[in-house]
């Protein structure tokens, strides 16, 4: 049973990296197939018909504004729909925060992070770029070390989030962080 989910581990490991050399030779400078690699293993309604992928406080660094386009084969469903907010606007319009399956934090401090997110949908993943440290907002935090886009999984967030994700992500984020 360890040796089989040691294989799994092993085979999507290879499967992230195949995407990450794959988007690395196209664009250098975005860890677009990572973040893609992460959202196909949630675990989204079975009736949902379309992701609403919310990016807040300005526009992404460390993905590109192409990332759904065209869409991924792995993520499910397809449809993705990409909307810019500030966190004021989240803040002010509850109904806009809940609207939000995917919170992607570009310029918002963690406790800012942590506002909205105490303030959207129970079931959103939420995923924030330069948030290192990864203790309070985000349940995915994004970063770059060493010329390479690296993740953490904040566990708290993520069970507050009450979103599904396969546990291959979890070790696979285990292995990222050990590697410095």
């Amino acid at each position: 049973m360890l040796h089989r989910m040691r294989r799994q581990l092993q085979v999507f490991a290879l499967t992230l990296l195949g995407f990450a050399t794959h988007a690395h030779a196209q664009t250098e400078e975005h860890a677009d197939a990572l973040v893609s690699g992460i959202i196909s293993y949630v675990r989204w309604q079975p009736n949902q018909q379309q992701l609403n992928f919310c990016m807040i406080d300005g526009q992404a660094k460390l993905i590109s504004e192409r990332i759904f386009n065209p869409p991924s084969n792995l993520i499910q469903p397809r449809t993705v729909q990409v909307q810019q907010f500030s966190s004021n606007e989240l803040l002010q319009n509850e109904a806009s925060a809940k609207h939000c399956h995917i919170l992607y934090f570009v310029n918002s401090s963690d406790k800012l992070q942590q506002r909205i997110i105490n303030a959207s949908s129970k079931n959103s993943l939420t995923i924030s770029e330069e948030n290192e440290q990864c203790r309070i907002g985000s349940a995915v935090c994004l970063y770059r070390s060493n010329q390479q886009f690296k993740f953490k999984i904040n566990m708290d967030s993520l069970k507050q989030s009450q979103i599904e994700i396969d546990s291959k992500v979890l070790f696979l984020s285990k292995n990222y962080q050990g590697v410095e």
